[in-house]
């Protein structure tokens, strides 16, 4: 059997097995030229992307880079702000820590010193401080419940001219704001309700003594004798004719024109009147101590016309209740007042310890000083 095969394998011809190495190679060279063609046209594209349109490529990367860029700027903000929120939340806190402890260790250094004050023995400059906020607690209190702006700003004077003795830069603000008040009170056109009520008072006083009007008598005037009567002969008048003369010689009837008769009070009526009178000067009072310019008015103006139509305008007495009711009917009982309680304020801001006094600070019970020669 093997000799069969190798006979047969010496007797085969060479130009048999020639064909099959050509096309061996024909395939290797086919696949070399796909090969080639895929490579070229890979390294065509890739330079058509890269390079053909190079704009595009560089938009993509750059927003490529952006868009990187952003999201750890991003990332690194939140870092940031967390932190920085944790940061500033342990400052505040440090803050506000150290805050209360300043204003603890404030209010102790006051309150000590304050009590050292309370313990020592007051000076004359704390009995002169305390004098001026006295004067201004006088003065508020006589213009808000007695409306007297005068004697309010005395008082305020007063109380100023104690401050210029002490001669203490620190009351400037003091001073300040009493000059100022004491301007506004100048200027102010109120009343002094104490001063209305008294003068009102003493008009209720005397209407007792003021004269009811009374009727009129007149004289017949002196007839001018005729000079053609003297002259010539005088003819005898008659009996009757003299009566009749002398008996219109004892009445004259005048009118006025345009003035209705005003009837006489009788004396019963003249005790009404007086009360009437008084019970409007007495709503007059009212009205002042109520700030109310309308019932004042109104209830003087009613006592004037009153005093007008049923009293004597002849009498000195009732001219001198009219003038004064004049008066007082010009007078302005609700006029807004001025607010003199800054300087008050400023001062008790300034000296608290030596306007508020313990016990202790009290001065003792003594007689009174003794005077200078």
């Amino acid at each position: 059997m093997s000799e069969e095969v190798a006979s047969e394998a010496v007797e085969r011809p060479p130009e048999e097995t020639r064909p099959r190495r050509r096309s061996g190679g024909f395939a290797v060279t086919v696949l070399s030229l796909v090969s080639l063609v895929a490579i070229g046209l890979a390294g065509y594209l890739f330079w058509r992307i890269e390079w053909a349109n190079p704009v595009t490529a560089v938009e993509a990367r750059l927003d490529d880079r952006l868009a990187r860029l952003q999201s750890t700027l991003d990332d690194a903000r939140s870092t940031s702000e967390a932190g920085l929120s944790a940061r500033f939340a342990e400052v505040e806190e440090t803050l506000a820590r150290h805050g209360d402890a300043l204003d603890a260790s404030r209010t102790a250094l006051a309150d000590a010193v304050a009590e050292q004050r309370r313990e020592a023995p007051p000076d004359a400059r704390d009995w002169r401080l305390a004098e001026v906020e006295y004067l201004l607690r006088v003065a508020n209190n006589r213009l808000l419940l007695e409306r007297d702006p005068a004697t309010a700003e005395r008082l305020l004077g007063a109380a100023d001219a104690i401050l210029e003795e002490l001669d203490d830069y620190a009351f400037f603000d003091v001073r300040s704001l009493l000059a100022e008040e004491r301007l506004a009170l100048r200027e102010v056109g109120a009343a002094n309700t104490q001063t209305v009520f008294l003068r009102l008072e003493a008009l209720k006083d005397g209407l007792a003594e003021l004269p009811a009007r009374i009727p009129e008598y007149f004289g017949a005037p002196a007839v001018s004798p005729d000079p053609d009567t003297v002259a010539g002969e005088e003819e005898p008048a008659s009996g009757w004719a003299t009566l009749l003369d002398r008996l219109s010689n004892l009445y004259q009837f005048r009118t006025r024109e345009g003035i209705a008769p005003r009837p006489l009070l009788r004396p019963d009526e003249a005790v009404y009147l007086e009360f009437n009178l008084r019970l409007a000067l007495e709503r007059a009072q009212l009205g002042a101590l109520r700030n109310d310019q309308l019932l004042y008015r109104e209830s003087l103006a009613s006592a004037r016309a009153w005093i007008d139509e049923h009293l004597d305008p002849e009498s000195p007495a009732v001219q001198g209740v009219g003038d004064e009711i004049d008066t007082l009917l010009r007078l302005d009982v609700e006029a807004p007042l001025p607010d003199i309680s800054r300087s008050l304020a400023r001062l008790r801001e300034l000296a608290p310890a030596a306007l508020t006094p313990g016990p202790e600070r009290e001065p003792p019970e003594q007689g009174p000083p003794a005077q200078g020669p």
